[in-house]
């Protein structure tokens, strides 16, 4: 008995020591965005505005939607690295207003944008990225201040918390970032007069295209993962005097389907998170305390009956000092 709790006593300061391992050292190791992770989203804008190429002028008061495909590339990721590919398009109807490629790589554990091999927006492996981008530190995520990466500028913008709301039933930390006007293109084709302010026999000269943006992100604490996104877009083509005409003025806003589908993932990966870092320890600290408690009155029980030692054999009768039942027999006898 005394061995058996000996061996339990071992088996739960074992378990003790896991507890806090697990929550302060394994589960940071362990959790790590998912390689395959990946998403098609929609967001759509109404009453929006843009300027039609083939036109040759501006359209108001049409839908436009934008289109974001992004995949995991598995074979380029590894443990302490994600790298995804991914297509962002914007379109009305089936007029394709603009298109950008980019492939980035993030930091599994941290959610930081990585300079790998290959990394670039549209080609441009010169870009730097760094900051975040859709996703913020994962599972830990604060009320702070982050340097978010925008695609379109190719630059880092800072997104700052601004509230908690409820978003597909998760409290959700909302986080807005605003790109000033920023020069990202010039046109390759004159665009009318009229559209940038001009008088219709005017001649504008070269023309720019700027990009201003309030974009806001809903994310979800536990993980770090969006799950609703808005982009309030303010692209305008202005000339090199200061006229300027509007290129896209859209309020894009994900679609209820996006919504569900980031919400549905972050409760997922939430409830692995919870597992790592909250039911493991907390099972393993009880299993523990039990072993513990069950070893030590089993060693104490062992160690009660040693001192007592053991009864066995039958009682011996008590004869009295001096007398011998032997003699006293013989003496009847006779």
């Amino acid at each position: 008995m005394k061995r058996g709790g000996f061996l339990l006593v071992m088996l739960g300061a074992f378990f003790l020591t896991m507890a806090p391992l697990t929550r302060f050292y394994i589960a940071d190791r362990v959790i790590a965005a998912p390689l395959d992770f990946g998403e098609n989203l929609t967001l759509a804008a109404e009453e929006a505005s843009y300027y039609d190429v083939i036109r040759n002028k501006v359209r108001s008061g049409v839908e436009l939607k934008a289109s974001l495909n992004l995949g995991g590339d598995i074979k380029s990721s590894d443990d302490d690295l994600m790298v995804a590919n991914g297509i962002l398009e914007l379109y009305s109807g089936k007029s394709l207003i603009s298109l950008n490629e980019f492939r980035m790589a993030f930091d599994r554990r941290t959610g930081l944008l990585k300079n790998a091999k290959g990394s670039g927006v549209d080609r441009n492996t010169e870009i730097t990225q760094t900051g975040y981008w859709m996703m913020l530190p994962i599972g830990n995520v604060q009320k702070e201040t982050y340097q978010l990466f925008d695609l379109i500028t190719g630059r880092t913008w800072p997104a700052r918390f601004t509230g908690v709301e409820e978003v597909a039933g998760i409290s959700a930390y909302r986080f807005e970032q605003h790109v000033e006007p920023t020069l990202v293109a010039h046109s390759k084709n004159k665009v009318a007069p009229s559209v940038v302010g001009l008088p219709d026999k005017a001649k504008p000269g070269k023309i720019d295209r700027y990009y201003e943006s309030t974009n806001t992100l809903w994310v979800d604490p536990r993980t770090g993962m969006p799950i609703k996104l808005r982009q309030n877009v303010n692209s305008t083509l202005r000339t090199a005097d200061g006229h300027e005409g509007v290129f896209v003025e859209a309020d894009l806003v994900l679609d209820d389907k996006g919504v569900q589908a980031l919400a549905k993932a972050s409760a997922g990966y939430a409830d692995t998170i919870s597992m790592l870092r909250t039911t493991l320890p907390g099972v393993s600290l009880a299993v523990g305390l039990v072993l513990l408690a069950v070893g030590g009155v089993l060693s104490l029980l062992a160690g009660g009956r040693r001192r007592r030692g053991p009864k066995h054999g039958r009682e011996v009768e008590q004869v009295p000092a001096g007398s011998n039942p032997y003699l006293a027999g013989n003496a009847q006898s006779k």
